[in-house]
């Protein structure tokens, strides 16, 4: 907290403060629970209902903690007429988490995207900083298990009931990924 305190005293008086007080204090605890919010609520002024107002309006807050990585799944409308929303139903059953949950093991978050600029390449995904491109639901596993390191992947699954995982087995799924680069990002199709 002594870390929020001093962004506090730094942008207590200026104008349109909020919103970058609560982008660094997200920076800060990786997401905004209510304390900090009440912290700086009262720290700038501002009712509680305001910055929680604030904070729900806008979809980069999160108010839940978020997991390592974030997966996000492209609903914009190429994305959505190539397929964007089974991809989603997929990712939803493989993490068996829904959108704005993080996974048991706190591995990944679920959200949503409106587009990614990529329309050419639907229906994209990506994990933090990585564009997946032309994602198939048969993909979302094998995409998900390069985030894993050695066996912890299988183990996390396994725990989890397999009404809840509902995929083929391993020998059934693909495993070729290219990778190239765009922008800064990788993107992989």
């Amino acid at each position: 907290m002594a870390r929020l305190d001093e962004v506090l005293a730094e942008y207590k008086d200026k104008p349109g403060a909020l919103i970058p007080v609560l982008q660094i204090a997200q920076g800060i605890f990786g997401y905004l629970p209510e304390n900090v919010l009440k912290r700086v609520a009262l720290s700038l002024g501002k009712s509680y209902s305001e910055v929680a107002g604030v904070v729900s309006f806008y979809a980069f807050f999160s108010t839940q903690p978020r997991g390592k990585h974030v997966v996000r799944v492209c609903l914009g409308t190429a994305c959505y007429v190539r397929g964007g929303k089974q991809v989603l139903e997929a990712m939803r059953k493989e993490l068996g988490i829904d959108v704005g949950e993080t996974s048991p093991d706190g591995m990944f978050s679920l959200e949503v995207a409106r587009c990614f600029g990529a329309c050419g390449l639907a229906p994209a995904m990506c994990v933090d900083e990585e564009v997946y491109k032309r994602v198939r639901p048969a993909r979302v596993r094998e995409i998900l298990d390069t985030y894993y390191p050695g066996k912890a992947r299988k183990e996390a699954a396994s725990a989890r009931p397999a009404s809840a995982r509902g995929r083929k087995p391993a020998a059934k799924r693909a495993t070729s990924t290219r990778a190239s680069a765009k922008k800064g990002a990788k993107v992989h199709g």
